[in-house]
């Protein structure tokens, strides 16, 4: 079920975006000081792709330039997470446990891109056909935005995010064994707000 644009206010919207990138790169700074000799990104990057909730964006910055923020956290990093969160709040350290990466890429723009509007419904496109479930759009002259769900046997098995305004693009992938009912509360933790209609209804 697509959410219309007036159910997600755009400046609110983008507003919690740059919140759960900010808390989210303290984390991941917290947790890549305590393991800095973990392992390298790149060879974390290529285990998430064969993971069935990884989405391959393709030449972001052929589009958008250079990222400004940029994190890719594997599931051992999220595992820590998970540990340094366990005295604070046990149930959110047991979801983080059970996710297995997190993706973002942030660009700056002084405008919409030329081609951003067709690169999203590509993605879309490629997104639909691999089985995943468009849960929210928004279309406008201001905005694109797409939330869409990889949902087997009715358990989550990532959530992709692409917002895409006149002055910020953010694109969002989270790998993990989510249970539906428990994927709002693990946005929230990073501060995203998906608007409503965003869950799936259950039963």
């Amino acid at each position: 079920m697509n959410s219309s644009a007036n159910s997600i206010p755009g400046r609110t919207r983008c507003s919690a975006l740059r919140r759960s990138l900010k808390r989210l790169s303290l984390q991941a700074l917290i947790v890549v000081a305590i393991v800095f000799s973990a392992g390298p990104a790149l060879a974390q990057e290529d285990a998430l792709k064969d993971l069935p909730g990884y989405v391959d964006f393709g030449e972001l910055g052929a589009l958008f330039g250079e990222p400004t923020v940029q994190i890719s956290v594997g599931e051992s990093l999220l595992n820590l997470v998970g540990l340094v969160s366990a005295s604070e709040d046990p149930e959110v350290a047991s979801l983080f446990k059970r996710l297995k990466g997190v993706r973002v890429n942030v660009f700056e723009t002084s405008r919409m891109p030329d081609g951003a509007v067709p690169f999203v419904r590509d993605v879309s496109s490629r997104l639909s056909a691999g089985g995943w479930e468009s849960v929210v759009t928004v279309n406008s002259a201001e905005e694109q935005v797409r939330i869409f769900m990889k949902i087997t046997g009715g358990t989550v098995e990532g959530i992709t995010v692409m917002a895409v305004e006149e002055d910020e693009a953010a694109f969002i992938n989270v790998i993990g064994n989510i249970n539906p009912a428990d994927l709002e509360r693990v946005m929230d933790n990073f501060d995203v707000d998906l608007g409503n209609g965003v869950a799936p209804d259950e039963g």
